[in-house]
């Protein structure tokens, strides 16, 4: 099923859903993060490399205080440089 999906992000070019509703997470103060940007890694929200060959790229992430974040887990937020959910999962078809 993963080789398939990765097959389906590249031909389309759309980020794979990863889940209906935003990610909660705890975030420290001056850690690097990764977001993944192509929904198939398996350590949502975080990259795990999956995005190797599929034209996504993780965006890095330098909380500036320790906090709860909510992170886009649908991956259509309006700006894909900013992994904070915008509710983008409330209005967009997440078939995939």
């Amino acid at each position: 099923m993963q080789n398939q999906d990765k097959q389906k992000v590249i031909e389309t070019g759309t980020s794979k859903v990863a889940a209906r509703f935003p990610f909660t997470v705890f975030l420290e103060e001056g850690i690097e993060y990764y977001y993944c940007t192509c929904g198939l890694g398996s350590t949502q929200p975080f990259c795990d490399g999956q995005c190797e060959g599929t034209g996504f790229e993780p965006v890095k992430i330098i909380p500036k205080r320790s906090g709860n974040a909510l992170l886009c887990g649908c991956k259509r937020q309006c700006d894909p440089r900013n992994p904070n959910c915008d509710g983008s999962h409330s209005v967009v078809n997440l078939d995939w």
